[in-house]
């Protein structure tokens, strides 16, 4: 039991040392996150419509079918292409010199937003799907 204990206590002390460490340094935001946190900005609805439309994007012929059979593959593919957007808007960026500025960097809002219009997407279908199949039963 001794060494099982020691070994806790050493990745203990590992742990602390490695947040001491990123504790002192520079802060996140001035690396590469965007620190825009305003929700209702134009530049939302930009993200939204464009979640929108790389959901409905995915639903066709140039996407693989084994991508593109469920919804929640066509919004991970759609977070996947979202995310690259965004890192290569982080990467850009830090190489102008504007990273941590609003509008500048990898945006985790922006990346929520525009996922959160394919899930949207996603919903209204499936909504649609039920609404059209109790028609199709008779009930009204």
């Amino acid at each position: 039991m001794a060494p099982c204990t020691r070994w806790r206590a050493t990745r203990c002390q590992a742990w602390m040392l490695a947040a001491l460490f990123l504790a002192t340094g520079p802060p996140a935001s001035a690396q590469w996150l965007d620190p825009d946190r305003c929700v209702t900005c134009p530049d939302k609805l930009q993200h939204f419509a464009a979640g929108v439309g790389l959901d409905l994007l995915a639903r066709g012929p140039w996407v693989s079918k084994p991508f593109r059979n469920h919804a929640w593959k066509r919004v991970a593919l759609t977070a996947v292409v979202a995310a690259s957007w965004e890192m290569l808007e982080a990467l850009d960026a830090r190489r102008q010199g504007k990273a941590g500025r609003p509008g500048y960097g990898f945006g985790p809002l922006d990346l929520v937003t525009t996922v959160a219009g394919a899930a949207a997407v996603e919903g209204f279908q499936g909504l649609g799907r039920k609404l059209t199949k109790r028609r199709r039963l008779g009930a009204h």
